[in-house]
This record gives C-alpha cells, sequence and structure tokens, in this order.
C-alpha cells in the first residue's frame, strides 16, 4: 500500500473530507487530494501531525513494504477511549475556527445592541418612553 492509499483510507475511515482534513493540517484541499493520489509527499512535520491524529506510526504511513509489525498498524480502540476526548477536541477546534473567521459577526452584534440601547435611553430622556408605558 502506498502512502496516498494509507492516506486515504484512514481519512475515510476517521468519516473526514479532504477538506476538513486540509483545514486541520493548515493546507490547501489541492495539496491534500495530491498526498493521496500520491503525486507530492507533505512536509515531516505534516507527517507526524497525520500519525498522531490518525492514531498511527510514522512508520506504517511512510513504508511502502507488505511486513509491517503490528505496532506499526493503525490502532483500533474498539470505540473506547479516546474518541470522546477526539469529538471534543474537534469541537473546540471548529469553534476556533468559527472565532477566527466569523468573529467579526460578533463585534456587529454588540453594535447594534449598543445602538438600540442608546435609543432607549435617548426616547427614556425625551419621555417618550414615559407616555408609551402609560397607555
Amino acid at each position: 500500500m502506498t502512502f496516498g492509499q494509507k492516506l486515504q483510507m484512514l481519512r475515510q475511515r476517521a468519516g473526514m473530507s479532504q477538506d476538513v482534513l486540509a483545514e486541520r493540517l493548515g493546507v490547501s484541499r489541492q495539496a491534500v487530494s495530491r498526498w493521496e493520489r500520491d503525486e507530492t509527499m507533505p512536509d515531516p512535520d505534516k507527517i507526524v501531525v497525520l500519525a498522531d491524529l490518525f492514531g498511527v506510526t510514522t512508520d506504517y504511513l511512510l513504508r511502502q513494504d507488505g511486513g509491517q509489525t503490528a505496532a506499526a498498524q493503525p490502532r483500533n480502540n474498539g470505540g473506547r477511549s479516546g474518541t470522546g476526548r477526539r469529538e471534543s477536541r474537534d469541537f473546540i477546534d471548529r469553534m476556533g475556527y468559527l472565532a477566527k473567521t466569523k468573529g467579526y459577526l460578533l463585534g456587529w452584534v454588540l453594535v447594534v445592541w449598543g445602538a438600540l440601547d442608546l435609543l432607549v435611553l435617548l426616547l427614556m430622556g425625551m419621555g417618550v418612553l414615559g407616555m408609551l408605558t402609560m397607555w
């Protein structure tokens, strides 16, 4: 099995799209696609991150021979400990991504809220709200 075939198998087994994997690694989707087609290889630091992400060794990812040891095979913990931690980490990563990319929306919400608050204070000062509450 080539590196690209292993990467594609591990990614699909984890239920990840190329876009999600690319986002987590800080690369483009096209880069992940080229890795899976064995056109290029990722940088060594990305290989280490991939091994940690999928719970395999770098040896497993890089070796192309069939004589892999049991320690080099993908670790499968049968859905026990670690999956909850991974899911919570995914949630935290996604919320961080949203805060980085869409955080300006929170600023606009606060600006509108402040403007409405000032409008209410202005109307109260003019006595308009006092007349409305009497009806």
